[in-house]
């Protein structure tokens, strides 16, 4: 009895280094210059107050003050319809945001569990799930986004949800494999020796584990889901008008970049410092478990 538990005893050691190490990186997170200021550029751009701010009616539209430059009324000025572009901009980030985790959060509620039960399991359950994620991963995320769109009219929800599975084996195969190498740790044996059921030894001991892992992950596919976001708005078939998007602000913007390039600029450039940002956090998370 004294031998198992004191080989129960790195299992215990081993999650008080779990949480030092999430609160390491939390202090790493407000040290380091570029992952604080990603942090709270991130924070300012992803709004859920956008719709109890006093802004102006996205979608009104004033013919006479088209393309009008900054000023009290219009913060960022008008655009080619003369709707208020710093108003467009900010429900544009609302939408695309929650687009992005849509698709991330489907990933992950996917990826997550199916990766710990094959890296844990192995056996048929493994070959089957893998099978499958090579399968997914084959299949041009473009082209079948516009399949779906063509054939169910899902709109932007649907076609993230479309995302989010095309995304999961990204994430399962992350789990799997960090999943593989702490199911033959000697921690997990010491709980499994203690007598751990399965449930708890995959929930304390493996989760833990492959967090962070899948944290960059996640910050990786956000940033890749903004992109396809914008992407499928800017060909029509995703956020439709009169709605508003990062993508969508782009789409009739797009010819005007010689001679009002505000207008095109401006949601470009929060695109670019949005998908910075979620890099910079994972790059602190992936930093951190190096040093650890």
């Amino acid at each position: 009895m004294k031998g198992v538990v004191e080989r129960a005893r790195p299992a215990e050691a081993d999650a008080a280094v779990a949480v030092r190490r999430r609160r390491q990186w939390v202090r790493r997170l407000g040290r380091g210059r570029s992952a604080a200021l990603g942090f709270v550029v991130l924070c300012l751009l992803v709004t859920v107050l956008t719709p109890f701010l006093p802004l102006a009616d996205p979608t009104r539209q004033d013919v006479g003050r088209t393309l009008a430059d900054m000023s009290g009324d219009h913060w960022l000025g008008t655009d080619q319809l003369g709707r208020d572009l710093f108003s467009r901009l900010l429900w544009g980030i609302r939408t695309s945001m929650f687009a992005a985790l849509t698709a991330v959060g489907v990933a992950a509620a996917i990826g997550v569990p199916t990766g710990l039960l094959a890296g844990y399991r192995r056996g048929w359950i493994d070959g089957i799930t893998g099978r499958i994620a090579d399968v997914v991963l084959t299949v041009p995320a473009l082209i079948l986004l516009l399949t779906v769109q063509a054939a169910l009219r899902t709109g932007i929800e649907g076609q993230m949800v479309t995302l989010g599975v095309i995304f999961a084996p990204r994430i399962y195969r992350v789990v799997r494999a960090e999943t593989m190498r702490l199911a033959v740790s000697p921690f997990v044996t010491a709980g499994r020796m203690s007598g751990c059921s399965h449930t708890r030894i995959v929930w304390r001991y493996l989760l833990p584990g492959v967090r962070d892992q899948a944290a960059v992950q996640v910050s990786y596919l956000l940033g890749l889901a903004l992109v396809v976001e914008a992407g499928i708005s800017f060909l029509g078939v995703g956020v439709q008008p009169p709605g508003a998007s990062l993508g969508t602000l782009l789409t009739g913007a797009s010819a005007m970049l010689a001679s009002e390039p505000r207008v095109v600029l401006v949601p470009a450039a929060v695109i670019t410092v949005l998908i910075l940002c979620l890099n910079l956090l994972g790059d602190a998370d992936d930093k951190e478990d190096r040093h650890a």
